[in-house]
C-alpha cells in the first residue's frame, strides 16, 4: 500500500469532479428509527432513487446483515446489495476520495473509514490510507479549486498545507458551516459553476453565515482563472434539509425535493444554469441527512475506463 509520503500529488492522480462520467452509485439503506411509518417511507424512498440512478451506472446498497434479505428481495433490476454496517449518516463524509489518472480514469481511492475501505476495495483500486486531519467533506472540480469547512486559525494552516502539497490543490476557498450541516451548503455544478444555499429571512439563524458564505464566493478567481458563476438556491424549510446539495454525476444532476414550495424555484435555477445537462428532482425529506439533501446521501463512484 502507498504511504503518505507517496502522495497523490506526486503520482499525478488527481481528485475527481462531480461531473465525472459515473462507474457506479453508493447508497445506505436507512436504518429503523422505531417510526414504522417513515422507516417504510424512507425505504421506498431509497429504492426509487436506486432505480432511476440505475439508468446510468450500476448501484450499491450498502446495507446491515440483518436487512440484507429484505433490501436484495425489494431492490429494482441493476441494483446490487453489500452487506456492511454503517451509521445511516451522510454517506458522502465516509466516502472514499477518488483519484482519477493523468488520462481521467480511476486510478487510486483515499480511505478515512473502514466503510471507505471497502468501497474502495470492492472498486478495484489503489487504496491509499488519509493522513491525519483530512476532511471528509471536500467540495472539488477537479481542477485545482476546492471549497473547504473553514476551521480555527490554528487548525487552517497545517490543512492548507496538507491540501496543497499532498493532495496537489492549488486554491482554497474557505467556508462557514453550521455544526449540525452535513452539507457544505454549496457545490460544484460544472467547471466554474457554483451552486449555493441563500437565505431571504434576516430571522433565521444562518442567514449571516450564508450570506458570507455567497459573498466569499462571489469574489473567487478558480485555479484556472475563472471567476465564479453561482446559482443562489433557496434553504429548505423542511427537516433542515439542502437544497444546494445536489446529486452530481456526468452529465445528469438530481435536484433534492422537500416538499416545502421551495422545490419548484430550485430546480428552474440549476435547470437554467445547466442548459445542457439532464436535471431531474427527487423527494429527499425521508432520505436526505440532516442540513444536507441527495449529494451527502449518495457516493458517486467514477468509471475505470
Amino acid at each position: 500500500m502507498p504511504t503518505i509520503g507517496d502522495s497523490p500529488r506526486e503520482r499525478g492522480w488527481r481528485p475527481a469532479a462531480a461531473w465525472t462520467k459515473p462507474g457506479r452509485f453508493w447508497m445506505v439503506w436507512p436504518q429503523v428509527s422505531g417510526d414504522k411509518d417513515h422507516d417504510e417511507a424512507a425505504r421506498e424512498d431509497c429504492l426509487g432513487l436506486a432505480e432511476l440512478l440505475s439508468d446510468y451506472a450500476p448501484v450499491s446498497i450498502i446495507c446491515p446483515p440483518r436487512d440484507v434479505a429484505e433490501c436484495a428481495l425489494r431492490s429494482p433490476t441493476g441494483v446490487g446489495v453489500l452487506a456492511a454496517e454503517h451509521d445511516g449518516s451522510a454517506l458522502r463524509g465516509h466516502a472514499p476520495l477518488w483519484l482519477l489518472d493523468g488520462d481521467g480514469v480511476l486510478a487510486a481511492a483515499v480511505v478515512t473509514s473502514p466503510l471507505s475501505r471497502v468501497m474502495a476495495e470492492t472498486a478495484g483500486v489503489v487504496v491509499i490510507d488519509a493522513p491525519p486531519g483530512l476532511p471528509a467533506t471536500l467540495e472539488m472540480d477537479g481542477e485545482g479549486t476546492a471549497l473547504v469547512r473553514a476551521r480555527s486559525v490554528a487548525e487552517t494552516g497545517p490543512l492548507a498545507l496538507m491540501l496543497e502539497q499532498w493532495l496537489g490543490l492549488e486554491r482554497l476557498v474557505w467556508l462557514t458551516v453550521p455544526e449540525t450541516g452535513a452539507s457544505l451548503g454549496a457545490r460544484f455544478l460544472a467547471p466554474g459553476v457554483v451552486c449555493v444555499t441563500m437565505e431571504r429571512d434576516e430571522r433565521h439563524p444562518h442567514f449571516a453565515q450564508r450570506a458570507v458564505n455567497r459573498d466569499i464566493l462571489a469574489e473567487v478567481v478558480d485555479a484556472r482563472g475563472r471567476r465564479l458563476a453561482l446559482v443562489e438556491l433557496p434553504s429548505a424549510k423542511r427537516r433542515d434539509g439542502c437544497y444546494a446539495d445536489c446529486l452530481v454525476a456526468g452529465e445528469q444532476v438530481v435536484v433534492p425535493e422537500f416538499e416545502d414550495g421551495r422545490g419548484s424555484d430550485a430546480f428552474a435555477q440549476v435547470v437554467a444554469a445547466l442548459p445542457h445537462r439532464k436535471v431531474e428532482a427527487f423527494p429527499s425529506s425521508w432520505i436526505a441527512p440532516a442540513g444536507a439533501g441527495l449529494g451527502s446521501a449518495v457516493a458517486v463512484q467514477p468509471a475505470k475506463a
